[in-house]
């Protein structure tokens, strides 16, 4: 397959930034604050560079070899086709606590829209999910333009939140870490902070669309990372400064928060109406996302052929609906289990970060020898944010063992000639 060397620098940034930009503008900084407080910023800084190698590896890789697989892809041409099909059913299982978390910003804000109290996020967030399924079956056609559109109203919202709200005097709540356990504090956010920079692996895509990779690619991601960091650190500072953080629906709702402070009440709920419209549509391409991964698993025979049914317009009906019933199992669970929104970003982190990670072990081998180094850096950034993940990282693990030695254990029962069967 060729790819079609159309973009620039400025294209390239418009792609990064809006790779990075959605629902998680709504809830990180207000989530890092909470742990870190005035040490956040601090925590925002140390994670973006310890990210940066790896977006570089995917994109290498992507420029090196495009396919549709992206990680799983790269990780099957230096483990083999066991090792690739386990890390699918690991994208998979993200489907048990990621959607959960963008359906839960989605209620959080339209609780705030519609003026209901705190107790009606958990209604909320199981009509969405039916929302969300009519949504996806809809096909989500020109979701790429609607989510530049998303892209560019959040920047004006924090450009016009900064300019109103005094940034320059909330850059005072910044603190400056000069003791360990200062720096332990601020570190403690970075395994919340990760969830910005799901999605990486999209880079492995642009690499190779560049006129002149070499050059432009440099500048589209440095320059996009750039502009995605000075927006959520402007609503880090903003939201410490007045104070629009707090327990779990709190942050969940606290760019309304903020948006009420500065501009007032009226301007409040408008802003609450379209974050919800905004993370309700990404909770349906989330959904019709997981869908189409069911429905391509299920066409190799991974899962029951039911799920590889399409509709007339091409829409993956029973995927979908599987993936809603997960996604509802999920909220569920989190309600009944009083299980915290940030233990269910993490796991999702922990989840993503062991894909980065054996993605950029397979780089010291498909890299070529001038960029091995760039390949070991990015390594030892995803082993270095594991320490941060911690625990989490065991979810993550524990589905990846599973899945593999399940792969395993169907190839050799494979390999089993016919006539050493013997049907009694």
């Amino acid at each position: 397959m060729e790819y079609q060397r159309t973009l620039g620098p400025l294209q390239g940034i418009a792609m990064t930034v809006t790779t990075f930009i959605g629902t998680g503008l709504m809830l990180l900084p207000a989530l890092s604050v909470s742990q870190a407080q005035g040490l956040a910023l601090y925590a925002w800084l140390v994670t973006t560079a310890i990210i940066l190698p790896v977006a570089f590896v995917f994109a290498l890789l992507g420029s090196r070899f495009p396919s549709a697989g992206g990680a799983s892809h790269y990780i099957g041409r230096v483990f083999g086709p066991k090792a690739e099909k386990a890390v699918g059913w690991l994208f998979l299982s993200i489907l048990l606590v990621g959607p959960a978390v963008a359906i839960n910003i989605a209620a959080a804000y339209l609780a705030v829209a519609l003026n209901l109290t705190q107790d009606s996020v958990f209604i909320l967030s199981i009509v969405t999910v039916f929302a969300s399924v009519f949504y996806a079956l809809a096909g989500i056609k020109n979701a790429s333009h609607f989510q530049s559109i998303v892209v560019i109203g959040l920047i004006i919202v924090v450009v016009l939140l900064s300019w109103q709200g005094d940034l320059i005097a909330a850059t005072k709540v910044i603190e400056i870490p000069t003791q360990w356990s200062q720096w332990q504090t601020a570190l403690l956010a970075m395994g919340t902070i990760f969830w910005c920079f799901i999605g990486i692996e999209v880079m492995a895509h642009m690499g190779a669309e560049f006129k002149n990779p070499a050059r432009d690619f440099p500048i589209a991601l440095l320059g996009g990372m750039f502009i995605v960091i000075a927006l959520y650190l402007a609503l880090v500072l903003l939201i410490t400064h007045h104070h629009t953080f707090g327990d779990e629906i709190t942050n969940s709702q606290s760019l309304a928060l903020l948006v009420g402070k500065i501009f007032g009440e009226h301007a409040k709920k408008l802003f609450a109406i379209g974050a919800f419209i905004i993370a309700f549509a990404n909770t349906g391409m989330y959904l019709l996302g997981f869908a189409r991964m069911v429905q391509s698993m299920s066409s190799q025979g991974a899962l029951p052929s039911l799920f590889s049914y399409l509709s007339k317009d091409g829409t993956p009906v029973f995927a979908v609906y599987f993936v809603a019933a997960m996604t509802l199992s999920s909220i569920l669970l989190g309600h009944f289990s009083e299980w915290s929104l940030h233990w269910f970003i993490e796991m999702t982190n922990g989840a993503f970060l062991l894909i980065y990670t054996l993605t950029c072990i397979t780089s010291l081998k498909l890299l070529p020898n001038k960029q091995k180094w760039l390949g070991l850096l990015a390594s030892a950034s995803c082993l270095l944010m594991t320490s941060f993940v911690g625990i989490s990282m065991l979810f993550a693990l524990c589905i990846f063992a599973i899945a593999a030695y399940f792969e395993y254990h169907k190839a050799r029962k494979k390999r089993i000639p016919d006539h050493k069967i013997h049907v009694q």
